[in-house]
């Protein structure tokens, strides 16, 4: 199957495809149709970007054909001001209602993550989820093993110790944990940026987050931790939120430093 094929009488011959292409595997034939350049098969990156901007659907990418694509809703974009709101009162959640995650939600947020973007989209992210409020439980008992032996945050290892308080998980109803096996391109970028975008994504439908940033640690550090997690072979946790609905709404905006911006 041929990567790229241009239905030549759709085609409009306005290079839209050509200027979108990041790579530059596509150039005009001598009939001012874009085809593929040779050996661009090797380069393409298979990011869709000329699949997705031609206006008259006339280019098909490994056998997708434009009828086959989810088209863009126009009237779902968000506007500037919709955009600020989300970013401004985005806050790191860690008291959470008693009530869980679906996995019917947790699964439309995973869904959404495929198009986060990743180096080369190469999509080398891969998501562990937990539920299961003992297991949670045990791996924040995990990440006070660990903070105990590195002498790190006593008043930690004190709270969990004299009152069970769990100031690494916070009794979140679900964890999501990213990984990626260490010799891809960029696995720390991917998986912080999925992170990023999951935790606006999980805002907007109600769902607090917090990074889970003891955990992180103890995931890259502590043996009995890696082990009970039992990821791939040559994965590691790159990035972990705790996600939940809010026990308590916020209603105000809090002040922030002004912008730390130069122009060169």
């Amino acid at each position: 199957m041929q990567l790229i094929t241009i239905d030549k009488d759709k085609c409009k011959k306005d290079g839209i495809c050509i200027a979108e292409c990041p790579f530059n595997i596509l150039k005009e034939n001598a009939g001012g149709v874009p085809e593929m350049i040779p050996g661009g098969d090797a380069t393409c990156m298979r990011c869709g970007h000329c699949l997705a901007v031609c206006p008259s659907g006339a280019l098909t990418l490994e056998g997708a054909a434009p009828a086959a694509c989810e088209p863009v809703k126009k009237e779902w974009s968000m506007d500037a001001g919709a955009m600020e709101q989300l970013l401004k009162t985005r806050r790191s959640v860690r008291v959470y209602r008693d009530k869980p995650v679906s996995h019917e939600i947790a699964g439309r947020l995973m869904d959404m993550l495929r198009w986060a973007p990743t180096a080369k989209n190469l999509q080398p992210v891969h998501w562990t989820l937990v539920d299961d409020r003992t297991k949670i439980r045990t791996m924040a008992g995990m990440t006070i093993d660990w903070l105990r032996d590195s002498n790190m945050f006593p008043e930690m290892v004190s709270a969990w110790e004299n009152d069970g308080e769990d100031m690494v998980l916070r009794g979140a109803p679900l964890l999501a944990i990213a990984h990626a096996h260490k010799d891809a391109l960029n696995p720390q970028a991917d998986c912080t940026i999925a992170m990023t975008t999951l935790e606006l994504a999980a805002s907007a439908m109600g769902i607090g987050g917090c990074w889970a940033g003891f955990f992180m640690g103890a995931a890259q550090q502590y043996g009995p931790l890696e082990a009970y997690l039992d990821l791939p072979e040559g994965h590691h946790v790159y990035a972990a939120l705790m996600l939940g609905y809010p026990k308590f709404s916020y209603q105000r905006i809090p002040a922030r430093e002004g912008e730390k911006v130069r122009w060169l």
